[in-house]
């Protein structure tokens, strides 16, 4: 036999001898027995075993310096596992050096597990199962914010509300602007009509529904006294920030109830009363914002009826952002005949 084949033999009795060594504590050998049916931390181990904690790190170290037990992290705590068992149909291999601990890992998970360390592993995981999930939300608290809109963005749970309505909805975006709102109103309903009296603003917003591939957005010119849109055409007519450009509000809460369809609904976002100058000015307003009460009660005189209003959510603060009004959303339903 040359020296190599004298080395490796020797290194290969050495393992085994260690082997027999973990193996020989009855402690160790149900701490394995455990850790061939589930992975767990030290503090489960602690509490199945009935064990100070200093015994069982003491064993674990034990049985994985002998490759009978691995360890990973999970966060800041270590959970400890066996390692490997020999594959099923493969315990009729002959015994050697090389598969022993595989075959003994086996062997040891097909054991049955004393009663009473059985109902303390299942109380164990039980409670692991309890507090995982509440676990890891109390670690997030407030930062469970922050992930989910670093992950899915701000607006998913009002663009979920919107399926809800109905598809086959005709809608008005009057005053679209650069036409935000244009994609997801394309995409949620069978028609959509853009109204814009600025030029290059319906521009923009006829670039950005081609950028889009949207098919069903029409495009027209007018502004909210005068709106080129037939009569009780439409089953939603929605003003996002609108109606503090206009002169006469009252006048244009009766074209928007001209459109509507009975028993169509109207939609309006605006700004409530206010007395920021700067932002007045920097925004050309026709109007300090309205109280939610008064413009209520200017769409109930255009004939709309069911008429609600609510503040609206406060925008997040940010290094970025520009002292503004506080926004309020008002509703209200035209009459059936």
């Amino acid at each position: 036999m040359d020296k190599m084949a004298i080395e490796s033999s020797t290194s290969s009795s050495e393992e085994t001898e260690g082997v027999f060594r973990a193996m020989a504590d009855t402690t160790r050998q149900r701490l394995l027995h455990l850790l061939t049916l589930e992975e767990l931390n030290v503090s489960e181990l602690v509490e199945i075993m009935a064990q100070p904690q200093s015994t069982i790190s003491r064993h674990l170290k034990i049985l994985r310096e002998a490759g009978l037990v691995r360890d990973r992290r999970d966060g800041t705590a270590a959970l400890y596992s066996a390692s490997a068992p020999v594959p099923m149909g493969a315990e009729d291999r002959s015994l050697s050096e090389d598969n022993l601990s595989a075959l003994m890992l086996t062997w040891l998970k097909r054991q049955p597990l004393p009663s009473v360390t059985r109902e303390r592993l299942q109380r164990v995981l039980q409670h692991r199962d309890a507090s995982s999930g509440a676990s890891f939300f109390n670690r997030l608290g407030k930062r469970w914010d922050e992930l989910r809109t670093a992950a899915f963005g701000q607006a998913f749970a009002s663009e979920a509300f919107l399926s809800l309505l109905p598809h086959h909805w005709t809608v008005a975006d009057i005053g679209t602007g650069t036409g935000y709102l244009l994609p997801i109103l394309a995409e949620n309903f069978e028609t959509v009509l853009a109204v814009e009296p600025a030029e290059t603003m319906l521009a923009c917003a006829r670039q950005r529904i081609e950028d889009d591939g949207a098919s069903n957005v029409k495009f027209r010119q007018g502004d909210l006294f005068n709106l080129p849109i037939d009569t009780e055409s439409c089953d939603l007519a929605i003003a996002i920030l609108v109606i503090h450009h206009v002169a006469d509000p009252a006048k244009a809460l009766e074209e928007m109830l001209r459109i509507v369809r009975p028993g169509g609904r109207v939609l309006i976002v605006e700004q409530e009363a206010h007395e920021n100058q700067a932002f007045y000015e920097r925004m050309r307003d026709l109007w300090w914002g309205f109280a939610p009460t008064e413009l209520s009660r200017q769409l109930v005189s255009a004939g709309f009826k069911n008429v609600r209003h609510q503040p609206l959510m406060k925008k997040v603060e940010s290094p970025e952002a520009v002292e503004s009004p506080n926004l309020f959303v008002l509703t209200g339903e035209r009459p059936d005949r």
